[in-house]
């Protein structure tokens, strides 16, 4: 048996209103921890490690790397670690025809919510020159 359900509702963003800004232009802003110094992205009102509320704004590049990916035939998902971050993040995949393994944070796509990450085979060759 197959059941939809559809839920409207509003989180109220709070403190965490600079991420979501940053990430509706495509870009990332993980919250850092000022008493362990634990970075996390998606941003955390609290440090997910010592449990400080007392957080600043770091900005990172918006490059991560692909740990585990998954295909579907409507869409594709990752597993990723985004550098300068110490935690791991889920995101959509938008152009799912490249192979790379490293991408760069995209504004969302459409009115769909989330990370969003475009792959781009120019960053291994970089890694590779290296």
């Amino acid at each position: 048996m197959k059941h939809q359900l559809n839920l409207n509702y509003m989180v109220p963003v709070g403190d965490l209103d600079p991420y979501f800004e940053a990430l509706r232009d495509g870009k990332a802003l993980a919250s850092a921890c000022t008493n362990c110094g634990n970075v996390a992205f998606p941003a955390r009102a609290q440090c997910g490690s010592c449990r400080e509320q007392n957080m600043k704004w770091k900005p990172l590049d918006g490059t991560a790397k692909i740990l585990f990916r998954t295909d579907t035939s409507n869409a594709s998902f990752a597993l990723v670690a985004f550098e300068g971050a110490d935690t791991r993040a889920t995101v959509g995949i938008v152009n799912p025809e490249q192979t790379a393994i490293f991408g760069k944070l995209t504004p969302p796509v459409g009115d769909a919510p989330g990370l969003w990450l475009a792959l781009d085979n120019e960053k291994v060759r970089d890694d590779n020159e290296g």
